[in-house]
Parts: structure tokens; C-alpha cells; sequence
């Protein structure tokens, strides 16, 4: 008989070896279901999946997000933003946060950045993480000083309350280090969890579910109807690819404050019988498996979800090389790649892609490799949880 002369661990020592369980609290806007909420819904889901953090949220309205965070096990607080004032939402947030024990507190947007800010102070929180989705947008007007005037109060939270900043793209990381701090600041990439991102539809079932003929090749965007998405460069583009190949059929899914003048310029442009505006869609994976082509023609992106949802679903992809886009599409590669903001590029690239099937197979394949070795979930909640673990010395 072998006898072991090391002493037998103490159950205080075994416990002792284990990481602590964290409580981490995310505090979002959870207004609308965007690349942001979509990307903190997934984070939420597979950190609660690991078993290492107790997870929370507050957040300030009700809807897919709120669902979406429920079914994944996290502790949701709503305080309403419509019927709640800034300082009534704080003192409803502090006892949340008291009674969850919180020890991190992450937040999203520049209002929320703030409001955690304010909590951690009123609780003694002793970490507090920001992730910054996108660089700010353009404005004019009422809008431009609006947002010049929350800009600086959320750099002042950042750099004087913050113990991270997230960049969600290599491309963002320099900006944001001139601005915070290259200490602070960390490069952490979107992910998606590929075993939820998945249709159920054939191609041909897909297209004939938004209205378009099932043998018809579709190219589409996705995402909101905002100036800085650029979708009249994408109807203009559309214009040349129908003027070259008629039977071409168009979609443009999402919602925004564009919508209305956007149809109108597709209809001035004679393209209102190739270009379908299908509005906001829950059902965004099975409008993807309808696309022969992916457009994303916008002027910056952080890490577009949508980007690597359609990758994943074989779905090729025309990208400006902007922002994360760059980052993630090379050229011939995994997608093709378009320097310029010329509609003639990115007609000619998507007319590439629709004649040649055998490359447009070649690239889809590269792309559901690229995302399911950089940009899975498991490599994004294991960089933020190695974050959280490295913050938090208590």
C-alpha cells in the first residue's frame, strides 16, 4: 500500500484555492435590440454559464434585452427611465445593488456610465468597467452640443471612476487610450455564440418569408437607419447592380430616424420595385440566410454582431474597411473587402460574389472558421472574466 505523506487539504484550504464567486452587475439602457444589447445579452448568457460570477443587471427599460437576460438566469432590476427621473433611478439602483452584494460594476452607454459611477461611489463598489461599442456619431445642430455636453461628462466618469475601458476593436483601442489612458484601456472583441445563432430555413424558404422570389438573388443590410449606416450609399449602390442585372432583388431590415426619407429616395431613384424596407425584424437570423450578399457600407463600426452572425451562417459579405470591419474581412479571403466609399466598389464587389459561386462558397467557409476561432463567445466572457479577476483584489 502507497501512503501519501502530504497532510490532507483542510475543506477551508480546498475552498480557499478556488477562485471567489464575483457578483458583477451590468448596467444598460435596454431601450431598443442593437449590436450593443445584442452583444451584452450574449456576454451575460455564456458569464452565467461559467458558474465563476453571480450576474445582475439594472436596466432602464423594459424589453428583448430584459427577456433575453430573464431566460438566461440573471437577477434583472428594471427602473424605468420614462416614469423615473435620473436622481430617482439612482436611489432605486442603490439598494439593488446593496442587497446583490455587487463587488463590479460594467456599464455600456454614456448615461449609464454615469448613473454607475454615482452607485459605486453611494455603495463602495470597488470596481467599475465601461465598454465603449462604437466611437461617438456625427450630429448637427441641438444634437452636435447635446452630445459634446455628455461627451465630456462621460470622459470625466471614464477617467476618474473607471478601472478599465473596454474597446470592443483594435481600431478603437488608440482613440481611447488618448483619451483615458493607455493603463485603463483593454482590447476585448466581440463575440457570438454560434450555437444560437442559427436559422431553421433554407435559403429559398428564407427569401420567400420576407417577400422575395425564392430563386431570386437578394442582397441586403441590416441594422439601424441612421446617418452614420449609410444606406443611401447602399440604394445607391443597388441602383448599379439593377441597371446591370434587373431581376436583382434588394432588402433593407432595421428601423431608425432615415426610414421614411429612405424609401422616398428609393422610390424618386426608381427602385421601388427591387428594394423591399422590411422595418425592425425579431427574426434577423432568417432574414440573413435570405441574403446572397451582406452589405455594410457604414462610415465606423466597433465590432458589428451582425457582421459575424452572417459570417457564421455562410452568408458573404461586402464590407467597407472601416472601424472592426477591417479588422475582421480580408479581402478575397473570408469576405471582400472595400477601401472606398464609391457605390461603383461595392457594386462591383457584390456582383463579384453573385457571378462566381464557387468563391462566394470558398469565402463562407474561411469566414465560419475566422469566427469560431476569434470571435466565439467563449474567447470574449473568458477575456472579460480574466479582466474582472484581475480588477478585483478583495
Amino acid at each position: 500500500m502507497v501512503q501519501n505523506d502530504r497532510p490532507a487539504k483542510s475543506l477551508e484550504a480546498v475552498a480557499a484555492s478556488r477562485p471567489q464567486m464575483l457578483s458583477v452587475c451590468h448596467v444598460l439602457s435596454g431601450d431598443r435590440w442593437a449590436g450593443a444589447e445584442v452583444q451584452a445579452a450574449t456576454l451575460l448568457r455564456e458569464l452565467c454559464r461559467s458558474g465563476d460570477l453571480h450576474v445582475s443587471a439594472i436596466l432602464l427599460n423594459e424589453g428583448r434585452l430584459a427577456d433575453e437576460l430573464r431566460q438566461a438566469g440573471v437577477d434583472v432590476k428594471i427602473i424605468s427611465e420614462a416614469s423615473n427621473s435620473f436622481a430617482q433611478i439612482l436611489s432605486k439602483a442603490i439598494p439593488f445593488v446593496r442587497e446583490q452584494r455587487v463587488q463590479i460594476l460594467h456599464s455600456h452607454r454614456y448615461k449609464e456610465n454615469l448613473l454607475s459611477h454615482l452607485i459605486a461611489l453611494r455603495c463602495g463598489v470597488p470596481v467599475s468597467v465601461q465598454t465603449k461599442h462604437g466611437m461617438p456619431e456625427p450630429f448637427r445642430g441641438w444634437k452636435l452640443f447635446r452630445q459634446f455636453f455628455h461627451q465630456q461628462l462621460d470622459r470625466w466618469s471614464g477617467r476618474l471612476a473607471s478601472d478599465a475601458i473596454i474597446a470592443v476593436s483594435q481600431e478603437m483601442a488608440p482613440t481611447l487610450r488618448r483619451v483615458y489612458g493607455s493603463r485603463k484601456v483593454v482590447t476585448i472583441r466581440n463575440g457570438i455564440d454560434v450555437a444560437q445563432v442559427m436559422s431553421r430555413l433554407s435559403g429559398a424558404e428564407a427569401k420567400a418569408k420576407i417577400g422575395c422570389k425564392a430563386d431570386a438573388q437578394v442582397i441586403g443590410i441590416v441594422g439601424r437607419i441612421e446617418p452614420i449606416k449609410r444606406v443611401d450609399l447602399f440604394l445607391k449602390m443597388a441602383k448599379l447592380v439593377a441597371a446591370a442585372s434587373p431581376d436583382v432583388q434588394f432588402v433593407v431590415a432595421g428601423d431608425g430616424s432615415l426610414l421614411q426619407s429612405l424609401i422616398d429616395s428609393a422610390q424618386a431613384a426608381g427602385l421601388a420595385g427591387n428594394v423591399q424596407f422590411l422595418g425592425h425584424r425579431e427574426d434577423i437570423y432568417d432574414v440573413l440566410r435570405a441574403l446572397d450578399v451582406l452589405v455594410m457600407c457604414s462610415d465606423h463600426e466597433g465590432m458589428p454582431m451582425v457582421l459575424l452572425e452572417a459570417m457564421w451562417l455562410g452568408i458573404p459579405v461586402v464590407g467597407r474597411a472601416v472601424g472592426g470591419i477591417k479588422e475582421v474581412l480580408e479581402h478575397g479571403r473570408n469576405g471582400m473587402s472595400v477601401s472606398s466609399a464609391a457605390p461603383e466598389d461595392l457594386a462591383a464587389a457584390c456582383m463579384q460574389l453573385l457571378s462566381d459561386r464557387l468563391q462566394a462558397e470558398r469565402v463562407c467557409h474561411s469566414a465560419a472558421q475566422a469566427v469560431e476561432r476569434e470571435f466565439s463567445v467563449r474567447c470574449n466572457a473568458g477575456a472579460t472574466l480574466r479582466l474582472y479577476r484581475s480588477l478585483y483584489k478583495g
